[in-house]
């Protein structure tokens, strides 16, 4: 097992003066409602059940199990890292659109994991459950600086919702990550494609083979940071920027994840990076880039996803349309960070209450895989 380095440079413990709230939050948070509401009607309309209003199209549902590592140092052995144990967890691949597009369309990439079996005290709303979520994308900044630009995004993005390809351009323009990608720790650079306007030279590729990132921080402990989650076994390093055949061009993508499970074990290890410059590391503005001069992504923990069916109808029935993934799912000392995650807290309360109608299925928290282990 690989052992973590240890940071030369002394994380900044979390203060609340950190996090800056804005004086008109209330007017603003109620613009938000209503802009997101009108997203989630839209996407409802194109569906023939209730999706989410991002992250609709899942390529790959997979069960795996988390292994933290042992001795980390202190500043690292925070929260649900604090002891080394192995953890089972649900992995959600997905696109970021909330309509089911053809995979042809060139769509940022998203994996949300839920951790099952999370001791610690909760999270404001997921009190009953036993689970962690993070969320990642494959680009390590969110494109809207601040609260203000990304409502003006929404707004924009709703008022044109109805327009299937606008609707495309506008939710990959507002949730991918900037042009300032740096380096992916597995050393390739990440590019921004929009379904009508793809980078020039680009191709659909293996989503297996992407870093993710989570772009927004969040607390760690007693610290503050940020996630990556960093391929590491060799078949999915061989995977990275490899092209997929779209001759299934509506479900390539699923189709190139479920083949690879038929007979590959998949590893991945989870990297931390701890703040330790508020000014350049800033909690409310989030399309900065931490720097990794600053402070390095250092591995906490290894997540194994061994062969298995990927992705099925019966799968989709449990997770798709019975599991929900916040970053507020979780425990105190992994709260989210920032007015952006604030926001997609509305985003997911929004979302939780509309799939909750009493003609669509319950979203619930799982205490165990077996359902998911068919």
């Amino acid at each position: 097992m690989q052992q973590p380095a240890h940071s030369g440079t002394s994380p900044l413990k979390y203060h609340p003066a950190y996090e800056v709230l804005d004086e008109n939050r209330v007017k603003r948070d109620e613009n938000l409602q209503e802009t997101l509401r009108k997203i989630s009607e839209t996407t409802y309309r194109q569906s023939t059940f209730t999706t989410r209003s991002v992250h609709g199209k899942s390529h790959g549902l997979i069960y795996a199990e988390m292994d933290i590592y042992a001795d980390l140092p202190e500043n690292l052995a925070q929260g649900i890292f604090k002891q080394a144990r192995k953890l089972p967890l649900v992995m959600r691949f997905s696109t970021v659109p909330g309509d089911i597009l053809k995979d042809k369309a060139c769509t940022p990439r998203s994996l949300a994991i839920k951790i099952i079996g999370v001791e610690g005290e909760r999270l404001s709303g997921s009190e009953e459950a036993t689970t962690q979520d993070f969320l990642f994308v494959n680009g390590s900044s969110f494109l809207s600086c601040s609260v203000q630009q990304f409502l003006s995004n929404l707004k924009s993005l709703s008022s044109t919702a109805d327009s299937t390809s606008e609707f495309r351009q506008f939710l990959s323009r507002i949730l991918q990550a900037t042009s300032k990608l740096i380096e992916s720790l597995s050393g390739y650079q990440a590019i921004i494609k929009t379904p009508d306007h793809p980078a020039q030279g680009s191709t659909e590729t293996h989503l297996l083979g992407e870093t993710y990132f989570s772009q927004d921080p969040a607390l760690y402990g007693d610290f503050m940071a940020k996630f990556a989650l960093v391929p590491v076994a060799p078949a999915l390093i061989a995977l990275t920027n490899k092209p997929i055949d779209l001759t299934f061009a509506a479900d390539s993508l699923r189709k190139s994840v479920v083949d690879f499970f038929i007979s590959h074990t998949a590893e991945w290890e989870l990297r931390v990076q701890l703040c330790t410059d508020i000014d350049q590391m800033p909690i409310e503005d989030a399309s900065v880039i931490w720097s990794p001069d600053l402070s390095p992504y250092i591995p906490v923990a290894r997540i194994t996803a061994k062969p298995q069916i990927a992705w099925s109808p019966y799968r989709s029935h449990i997770v798709d349309e019975g599991m929900m993934f916040s970053p507020w799912h979780g425990i105190q000392s992994h709260r989210p960070l920032g007015s952006v995650m604030r926001l997609r807290k509305m985003t997911y309360e929004l979302s939780r209450k509309q799939r909750s109608a009493p003609e669509e299925p319950k979203a619930c928290e799982p205490t165990n895989l077996d359902d998911l282990c068919e």
